[in-house]
């Protein structure tokens, strides 16, 4: 028997996520999974918190939760597959599965090692000489080194590849796999099958149509939260907007995945916007696309820089496991520390106080994004998931 692991952000965790874990162990594999902290990549807030969400990962078969720290879980795919693959490395994983639109893990594969080639880098930066996107680009140029066609504008491929790369950068040696997605696309509004996407459910939860949402989660977690218990980001918006109008036009300079001088365009443009969606709005282009622009809205809200951007994270947070999953732990070997209580942070090195302060930020202010704010301190009281 294996250790498979899993980078997810179950936001919220549904019936495809469901498939994946049983799919990581159905040979009697140890399950790992790292979760994306209380800010998402899309550059928003999880609709459930990461102890919940840890919660529903264990009841539904997993045997290791272990956090991905907010500086790379709310950031661009590159960083957040690096701090993955990383951590899963390190909590003793020989493979690595995830779902993808193709299926095939060859083709995946092939398809990480054209885009690593410096031709491919090449054909990139001369097709980008002509005005399209970086994503455009990039695709032609994967096509005419002999990747399949459309692999690259499937968002479940992408980020696999992601993963791969991130893995290859970092010299490790972990085996890959891959589930055929089923049912509806990435970010599809429709209701076409027992599989829908994240999105249409997130809407359904967010609309206060809880019950509709949970025909689409496994068995063993439907009735398991409330209303109370869903965050929203629309409830913290004139919170985060001030923030954001008390800081001065040189704090924007140092964001993480900054370019074009696309920070002044934040700073001038947040002193008329109104809301947090007509920031987004009003910075918005064909080079930054709308996850990244919220990204960096939320990232300048919760003082980020350069600092951690494109590093592996200087240690490994818990959140909960099974039995099985504690007996591992005590074998697994990791060359950064592995910590079950926040108190065991503070003995840690600076880099590592810095995340897990810059966490506790982020969790303060994420406790304004619930029908009754929560209060400040929670991540001092998180209380680890065992048996």
């Amino acid at each position: 028997m294996g250790v498979t692991g899993i980078i997810a952000e179950f936001n919220p965790l549904h019936n495809g996520h469901k498939r994946l874990i049983d799919f990581a162990g159905k040979n009697g594999d140890t399950v790992v999974c790292v979760i994306s902290g209380n800010f998402v990549e899309r550059g928003d807030v999880a609709c459930l918190s990461k102890a919940k969400r840890a919660e529903f990962a264990l009841k539904c078969g997993v045997d290791i939760v272990a956090e991905m720290p907010v500086l790379w879980s709310m950031s661009t795919a590159q960083n957040f597959a690096l701090c993955g693959v990383f951590e899963l490395y390190n909590l003793g994983c020989d493979t690595v599965l995830f779902g993808s639109e193709c299926g095939d893990i060859e083709k995946l594969m092939k398809t990480a090692d054209i885009l690593l080639s410096d031709e491919f880098s090449l054909i990139v930066a001369e097709k980008m000489k002509s005005g399209i996107t970086f994503a455009a680009a990039r695709e032609e140029a994967a096509v005419k080194l002999g990747a399949e066609k459309d692999i690259l504008s499937k968002p479940n491929n992408n980020l696999g590849l992601e993963y791969i790369i991130a893995a290859k950068k970092l010299n490790l040696p972990l085996k890959f796999a891959t589930v055929l997605r089923e049912g509806e696309p990435h970010d599809s509004k429709n209701e076409g099958s027992n599989y829908v996407s994240a999105s249409f459910i997130r809407e359904k939860i967010l609309s206060g149509d809880i019950g509709y949402a949970e025909r689409f989660m496994p068995l063993q977690i439907r009735g398991s939260f409330s209303p109370d218990s869903v965050a929203d980001i629309r409830r913290a918006d004139r919170a985060f907007l001030g923030i954001l109008r008390t800081k001065a036009q040189e704090d924007f300079k140092n964001l993480p995945d900054l370019s074009e001088g696309i920070e002044n365009k934040l700073y001038f443009s947040l002193r008329v916007a109104k809301s947090l969606d007509e920031l987004y709005g009003m910075i918005k282009s064909k080079r930054y696309t709308l996850a990244r622009v919220r990204r960096l809205v939320l990232s300048a809200v919760l003082g980020f820089d350069k600092k951690f951007f494109m590093r592996t994270p200087p240690y490994i947070r818990i959140l909960g496991f099974s039995a099985r999953g504690e007996e591992h732990i005590r074998t697994a070997v990791s060359i950064i520390p592995v910590v079950m209580r926040v108190s065991e942070i503070a003995k840690l090195d600076s880099d590592s106080r810095d995340v897990f302060e810059t966490e506790c930020l982020a969790t303060d202010l994420y406790a304004l994004c619930f029908s009754r704010p929560l209060e400040c301190g929670l991540e001092y009281k998180y209380k680890l998931l065992k048996p």
